[in-house]
């Protein structure tokens, strides 16, 4: 293997060019996992801006395509005007027919650009990804609403984000149901910066309450928790009583394991019945998948804030980086037993 995510990249471009999606990126495919793929990087990046100048020249009249087989670009023929430099209003049914054919055609080609601008953005994402990738091939249905919705959108930012949809459903099909595609084709910027501040605080697709300094402090209060509730994101916001429990995964003794992305929470206690309870908000089911895009780190008084509230439960608690090796499981090191101060 020439890198860790060679098998994903395998996966997302096999998967591709089945379903014949991502047209402009075709001619390379074949070599796509190869050693060269810095060079291909450089071809593609050159093509797509080359096909992007293009697609604005057509839109301001520079270009017109010529209507035959050949497809060829030329220059656009000059306004009819008058004798005193007025350009005439005539209707020309020829004229007519190309500047349909022509809005169709950079609609198009912007449409292609943009999802071969996603795309190269879940290569990215997947290269240096070592998981395993899953056995289960990606939906035919959720692929082409991917590159419906991929394909609207020019901005840096959306691109990365449908890219990284894309890569989250290649390594783990079903990652992002149909429904979380609808909801974040209708994300506006300021509602992801909001979702972007609330994964910092997420712990086990939990929200932990009484903790409000601390989500404040990112801008978060509770008008804004209720707004995210309303969008579909959180529920229990307003029901004041709401909590989790968690058990042991251990029979003998209790041990639990709470993830917040790339910190792990362990939890222990000799009583193996013993259960672990907080006062929580919870995610949604599409919060929870709008929220594995996150990459935010967990924030850090925030966790270890929690983290001293099992301790007062009476469980020995250690706070440990984490890295996910598969769907279902993972690694922890570097662990470090958090204790109470003295009066707290």
């Amino acid at each position: 293997m020439d890198y860790p995510g060679e098998k994903l990249l395998i996966k997302l471009w096999e998967t591709l060019a089945e379903k014949g999606v991502g047209s402009l990126l075709v001619p390379w495919q074949e070599k796509r996992v190869a050693k060269a793929r810095i060079e291909i990087r450089k071809s593609e990046m050159l093509q797509i801006a080359q096909v992007e100048k293009e697609v604005e020249a057509i839109k301001a009249g520079k270009y017109s395509l010529k209507g035959n087989d050949s497809n060829k670009l030329l220059s656009a023929p000059p306004e009819r005007v008058d004798e005193l430099g007025r350009v005439e209003p005539t209707l020309n049914l020829d004229d007519l027919a190309t500047s349909v054919m022509n809005n169709d055609l950079s609609e198009g080609i912007r449409r292609e650009t943009n999802i071969a601008r996603a795309i190269l953005n879940a290569e990215d994402v997947l290269q240096n990804d070592a998981q395993e990738p899953s056995e289960d091939p990606v939906e035919d249905d959720w692929l082409f609403a991917w590159r419906d919705y991929a394909g609207r959108v020019s901005s840096s930012e959306l691109q990365d984000l449908w890219g990284r949809i894309l890569a989250g459903e290649v390594k783990q099909p079903g990652s992002y149901s149909m429904r979380t595609l609808e909801f974040l084709k209708g994300l506006s910027r300021s509602e992801a910066l909001l979702i972007s501040k609330l994964a910092r605080f997420v712990i086990a697709s939990r929200i932990f309450r009484e903790k409000d300094k601390f989500l404040e402090s990112e801008g978060i209060n509770f008008t804004k928790l209720m707004f995210l509730q309303d969008i579909g994101v959180l529920s229990g916001v307003e029901a004041t009583g709401l909590k989790s429990s968690v058990g042991s995964l251990s029979e003998d003794t209790f041990f639990q394991a709470i993830t917040a992305n790339n910190k792990v929470m362990l939890l222990e206690n000799d009583d193996p019945k013993k259960q672990a309870t907080m006062p929580v908000y919870l995610l949604t089911q599409v919060g929870i998948e709008v929220l594995k895009l996150a990459s935010f780190d967990i924030h850090p008084e925030y966790l270890e804030s929690v983290a001293k509230d099992f301790v007062r439960q009476g469980f020995k608690v250690k706070l440990a980086d984490w890295v996910q090796q598969t769907a279902n499981s993972g690694q922890f090191f570097n662990a470090v037993e958090i204790t109470l101060e003295q009066n707290s």
